[in-house]
This record gives C-alpha cells, structure tokens and sequence, in this order.
C-alpha cells in the first residue's frame, strides 16, 4: 500500500459544482484514497469555495491539496509518487485498456523506485467534453492499485462501477471505453475519435478507421445509449453515459 493515494483533479477549463466534487470525495474515500488536488494552471476558480471544500474532504478523511501547474513539475520532479493517468483526456468515453496497462506499470515502477505516493491524475488537456463518469474507471482502479497493488489489475471493474452507479450500468461504460481500439487506430494518450473531431476538417484520420468501422463504432454507441436511457430517470449516471455515448 502506498502511503499517500491522491487523486488529482483539473479545473481550470471547466469548474465542477460543489454537489460534484462532493460527490468525488464520497468515491475517493470509498476506494481508500487520502488526498485530493484541486488542480489549475495558475489561478484557482472563485465559484467553490475551498474552504468549505477542504472542511468536507476532512470529514471524509482525505487532506485538500490545492495544486498549480508550478506544484505539479515540483512533483513530478521529486518522484515521491508514481504517476498515473483515468486516460479520461482526449477523449470522447476513455481508454478502458490503455488505463488499466498504464496503471500496472506505474504500481510496478512505484514499488520499485519505493515512491511514498500514487497519484491519479484526471487532466482536461485541450479540452474538458468528457463527463465524470468517463473517468470513473480509472479512479476506482487507481484507489484499488494505491491501496491493493499489483493484485488489482484482476479486480472486477464492472462490477465496481455498477456499486458506485446503483445500477447496472459498468458494462455499458466500459464497452464505450473500449470503442478506441476499433479499426487498430490506437493513438497514445489519446483518442482518434478525439482527434477527427478536434481537428480542422482536412485532418488525416488513421486507415484503419473506414466508414465500416465508424458505421461499426456508432452502431455499438448507440445500443450503449439505448440501453442507459432505460435508467435515465432513476440514475444521473446513466444521463452521463447517455451524452458520452
């Protein structure tokens, strides 16, 4: 177990509600995380109150650790924690495989480097479009791994999102976060449906993306949004699903 498991989430292109990161701070005490980082560029968003913040993620037994561009480098610099990302960033409904390797290697070079801290870090690079559940998967494995170790990486993930949702809903997520590797078009850290949709309209999309499998890709988001509208009135997680998809 490492001794400081933080999870470090970027506000500085879209500010979530208190009711939302109160809502954070409920999964990451639950999966066993003591540390949560605000994290801006520069100047930290006037719409939350820290204060009040702070007082609840000590309720929830977790230290507030406001973090800037300039504290992150510090870290990562020191090499006190293993890095590791939700691959939630530029995306459209994450990289479900990409986190999961990503995170067994970070658990495996913090145990060796004996780093004191795993930190999952939640960044909005380029843009912030995707919803919270996108990064849902990549907070409970990352918990799992800060707390549990390389064992983790045999944890059932669906049925852990269906715990924290009330519904089943985990397969549902994770079959939109595994719709990246269609087509073999697999871009590091990030996603080349991402990528078409970010970029100008004489972007050059990966072969391996042919209208078959664009036709295959929607196909299969759609029967994903079909089948959490039937829990869109009894779960806010199932309308996030809903939009990703």
């Amino acid at each position: 177990m490492f001794e400081r498991r933080a999870y470090l989430l970027d506000m500085t292109r879209r500010v979530p509600t208190m009711r939302t990161v109160q809502e954070i701070v409920d999964i990451l005490a639950r999966y066993r995380y003591n540390e949560f980082r605000p994290f801006v560029e520069k100047d930290f968003p006037s719409e939350l109150d820290f204060g009040k913040l702070g007082a609840y993620c000590e309720m929830q037994g977790l230290g507030m650790v406001k973090t800037t561009r300039e504290d992150f480098e510090e870290l990562f610099i020191k090499a006190e924690y293993a890095i590791v990302s939700t691959e939630a960033e530029r995306s459209l409904a994450g990289r479900a495989e990409e986190m999961r390797e990503q995170m067994v290697r970070a658990e495996a070079q913090g145990r060796t480097r004996k780093a004191t801290g795993f930190l999952v870090t939640d960044f909005s690079d380029e843009c912030a479009w995707q919803p919270l559940c996108v990064s849902l998967p990549g907070i409970i494995m990352g918990g799992n791994f800060a707390s549990g170790g390389a064992k983790s990486s045999m944890m059932d993930l669906e049925k852990e999102l269906d715990r924290v949702m009330e519904a089943p809903l985990g397969g549902l997520l994770l079959r939109l976060g595994t719709l990246y590797l269609r087509g073999g078009a697999v871009r590091e850290h990030c996603s080349e449906l991402f990528n078409i949709l970010s970029h100008d309209v004489g972007y050059s999309r990966h072969p391996g993306l042919t209208q078959f499998v664009l036709d295959d890709i929607s196909g299969v988001a759609r029967g994903v949004r079909i089948a959490a509208e039937r829990w869109i009135d009894r779960s806010d997680w199932a309308k996030e699903i809903v939009y990703a998809a």
